[in-house]
């Protein structure tokens, strides 16, 4: 490593809370440009920094040195702007277009190579994803500082040879929500111990985005803007290394890459895990070696997931690098290494991140050719393989299908259109309602991520999910293609683009196919214009058209609105929810029921309330928020669990639980709210209280059972350090199976199939109802799709239900073993959640023709 890397990182014992020593004593910098103490009135390390204040230190630097060049990428939920800040020299913030042309060259394989001798490397540093992990944003700080102003030799040829990007804060409002919080209960002097308020964040805490989400989950999925903006630029610049500085708990030390032997993703080149991490954890062996700090590798983390900010790089032909730090969470914390200060935390993730710089430097013409290798054997071994692309659709339910070619372009994964209409295994793509996803293509192993289903794994245990297809994620027909398929039109922006035609005038109803996602936003936009709307508990045809369960009429007569005005709202809630309305002339059917008939059920408005607080899974209640904001446009009281008993009930009609930890006297006041015809929603743990507290007469199905002690003497000893290993391996960590659903019940109203593909990351298990009519999802016997799980965990899960009802009173409680929003890109499965808010009401309904028979 550098000499001035070394004078850098040299510090002594820390003696205060925050010093910046260490990064200053013996460089030269430009006296023009201020210091981030000089600019915020504090040492790093003293104050958390709020994100405006860095923005602002940020633009300074822009507006000082001719090095610096902020580029503003979007805005966060809250508004916040994101930030990627550009340093270099002057020369190359002159020729940035070249520059970026020759990059789009390089990762080009039918482009003529440039000259990567004279292309400077690119180097991207992220920090703060988890909005409560400040250390390495406050870091960038300081890096920024040194880029912008060091005047030394050492630090003008890493400008020449380099871009760097910093992202500071990946996560704006996650971040201030946690500094606020961290400030707010600062003491003075410091407080360590552990149970301090200031290091107990109340919840959510600061963790995740506005809607309580991982961002650093969402790499891959692409559902939150802050991802949707981070991708777009990525994309335009593609760098070679890309850092994710992270915390993790206070008793630990610090780690950095390599990561968990056997969790490498099979679709990396070795030579990023074997080569690459092994160049570049020297430079960080050096930089924690010269200051005295622990540290350990290969122990725990892994590569498996493609959406993290560690991982997302290595399928994009660079290299993905994760750091994590013991946090002080807060300003100064006991451990078991002694007191952790913030200054600490800074000062490990300021040395690696420039020792990544100096690295990258270093290897720089190697980064330049592996990310040209990488690209150009993608196409080698698409041509290789026996599937020559992916076919993706559905002939029902347009949305879908244009969420998903939304979520391929953030990829840059090219899809095209059908010429014709094709079967593939039994399975018919219509053309317009389907596209080709070739695998001859650059992103050969995005689209591998995306569409494959592995069942084989080197390891047993995962730090997060270990099947991730993203076609069964959204409920589409989807098949292989083996034999030369022609292409149609590439798929651009106007795929994306909804076809919405206004419906013919009618003077006596209004019919909408329920089958379409976003079907459920037109319903809640007529419902909240208090429209009547009534729904089919049954199948039939009217012209040329047959209607499924769940379809939506809207009667011309009793509204009250006239005939006009209701034809003008009708067109309009078609646009916004991009859905075509038809009008129909006539309430006689050619088959099935007449729109006259009792088998109409008429839909209420849903008045819901989700259950949060300490306690409740943050994630879940997030993906519930999210869902109603986003998708439907419906808002839903988020109530805190402390104040549930003292809150009237009679206000909502629907309430949500997620998982959590809930007090069996909750149970009476819910319950009699149920009887009186309120819906109950429970999700995983959730369902379980419930079984428990005997809301329910439903009965769980247990992971455990009797071992004798023959079966113990077969199965033997195993020795004490693998207990978690063998043990942790029944747990199911996020895996996809296959369930029948029954699509006459109004909580699978609009699907067309019976099978549907269920998300497990818990063991949450359901027996099937003891009533025939009650058990409305259930895994097939066998069940198994991809991803991870346990040989004596999936024979508990087949047969298991996945949706029971569970009458009560006159109202109703649905059990959901599993989470049917999950991280909110399970489209395939939401929709049989929000059939439970806006139609649990018509559940326990009588007999519609009870009143005749009794005549």
């Amino acid at each position: 490593m550098r000499k001035f890397l070394l004078t850098l990182l040299v510090c002594g014992a820390l003696t205060s809370y925050a010093q910046n020593d260490y990064f200053f004593q013996g460089k030269k910098f430009n006296a023009a440009i201020p210091s981030p103490q000089q600019f915020l009135g504090y040492a790093i390390g003293e104050h958390q920094t709020r994100y405006d204040r860095l923005v602002a230190y940020m633009n300074e630097l822009d507006r000082l040195s001719d090095r610096v060049s902020v580029n503003v990428i979007g805005e966060t939920h809250e508004k916040r702007p994101q930030l990627v800040v550009l340093f270099s020299s002057a020369a190359n913030m002159a020729k940035l277009p070249v520059i970026q042309n020759d990059r789009f060259k390089l990762v080009d394989p039918t482009a003529p190579l440039p000259d990567v001798s004279k292309m400077p490397v690119l180097v991207q540093l992220g920090a703060n994803v988890h909005g409560n992990e400040t250390s390495g944003g406050e870091a960038m700080l300081l890096a920024a500082y040194y880029l912008a102003a060091c005047e030394d030799d050492d630090a003008k040829k890493m400008l020449d040879e380099s871009l760097i990007f910093i992202e500071p804060v990946l996560n704006p409002d996650g971040r201030d929500r946690f500094v606020s919080w961290v400030n707010q209960n600062k003491a003075a002097p410091f407080v360590t111990d552990p149970n301090d308020r200031e290091h107990n964040e109340v919840w959510p805490g600061g963790r995740t985005n506005h809607y309580w989400f991982d961002l650093n989950r969402d790499w891959y999925l692409a559902v939150h803007v802050e991802s949707q903006n981070r991708l777009k630029f990525y994309h335009q610049w593609l760098p070679n290394v890309v850092t994710d500085h992270h915390e993790m708990g206070t008793n630990a030390t610090f780690f950095f890459e390599p990561s968990k032997e056997n969790a490498e993703n099979p679709l990396v080149p070795q030579y990023v895990y074997k080569t690459l991490n092994t160049k570049f954890a020297k430079y960080y062996e050096k930089a924690l070696n010269g200051i005295g700090s622990l540290y350990y590798t290969k122990e725990s983390f892994d590569n498996l997931y493609p959406g993290y900010g560690s991982s997302y790089p290595d399928i994009q032909g660079g290299l993905g690098l994760l750091f994590e730090q013991a946090s002080s969470r807060g300003f100064i914390q006991d451990s078991q290494h002694g007191p952790v200060t913030f200054a600490f935390t800074i000062r490990n993730q300021l040395v690696c991140a420039l020792a990544t710089c100096q690295a990258a430097l270093d290897e720089r013409q190697n980064l330049l050719k592996f990310q040209r290798e990488f690209f150009a054997s993608s196409i080698t071994e698409a041509n290789k393989s026996a599937i020559k692309g992916y076919i993706v659709g559905d002939a029902n339910d347009a949305s879908k299908l244009r969420k998903f070619a939304q979520t391929l372009f953030h990829h840059r994964i090219e899809s095209y259109q059908l010429t014709d209409n094709l079967t593939i295994d039994g399975k018919t793509f219509e053309k317009g309602k389907a596209l080709i996803v070739p695998t001859a293509q650059p992103q050969y192993r995005m689209v591998q991520s995306m569409f494959e289903k592995p069942t084989k794994f080197a390891d047993s245990l995962f730090y997060d999910a270990s099947a991730w297809n993203m076609p069964l994620a959204f409920g589409l027909s989807h098949a292989e293609i083996k034999t030369a398929v022609t292409k149609g039109a590439h798929i651009g922006d106007d795929f994306v683009q909804a076809n919405v035609i206004a419906p013919t005038k009618s003077d006596y109803a209004y019919l909408l196919d329920y089958s379409d996602f976003m079907a459920t936003k037109a319903l809640y936009n007529l419902l909240q214009q208090d429209i009547m709307v009534k729904v089919a508990t049954r199948s039939f045809k009217i012209g040329d058209k047959t209607y499924g369960h769940g379809a939506l009429m809207i009667p011309v007569e009793g509204q009250k609105m006239s005939k006009e005005t209701l034809y003008e709202t009708m067109k309009a809630i078609g646009k916004s929810a991009e859905v075509n309305f038809a009008g129909i002339a006539t309430g006689y059917s050619q088959t099935g029921m007449d729109l006259g008939s009792n088998y109409f059920q008429k839909v209420s408005k849903p008045e819901a309330l989700v259950v949060t607080g300490q306690g409740v899974a943050s994630y879940e209640a997030g993906e519930v928020w999210h869902l109603l904001d986003t998708q439907v446009g419906m808002p839903i009281s988020k109530v805190d669990i402390n104040t549930l008993p003292r809150v009237n009930l009679n206000r909502y009609n629907v309430i949500v639980m997620v998982s959590g930890q809930y007090d069996r006297s909750l149970a009476f006041k819910i319950k009699q709210w149920v009887a009186n015809g309120g819906t109950l929603i429970t999700l995983k743990t959730a369902t379980e209280w419930a079984v428990r507290s005997e809301m329910v007469k439903e009965k769980l199905r247990t992971l455990t059972t009797k071992v004798d002690s023959a079966s113990l003497a077969k199965r033997g000893r195993i020795n004490y350090e693998d207990a978690s290993a063998s043990e942790g391996s029944k747990t199911t960590g996020g895996t996809m199976f296959e369930a029948d659903l029954d699509i006459t019940h109004p909580i699978g109203f609009g699907y067309k199939n019976r099978k549907i593909t269920l998300y497990r990351n818990n063991n949450t298990l359901l027996e099937p109802s003891v009533s025939p009519y009650n058990t409305v999802v259930q895994y097939t016997e066998k069940p198994y799709l991809t991803g991870y799980v346990h040989p004596q965990t999936l024979k508990r899960i087949s047969g298991s239900a996945g949706v029971i009802i569970a009458p009560e009173g006159t109202g109703r409680i649905v059990l959901f073993s599993d989470n049917p929003n999950f991280r909110g890109i399970w489209y395939g499965t939401e929709k049989m959640f929000l059939n439970a808010i806006f139609f649990g009401s018509i559940i326990a309904a009588p007999n519609p023709f009870g009143a005749e028979k009794e005549n």
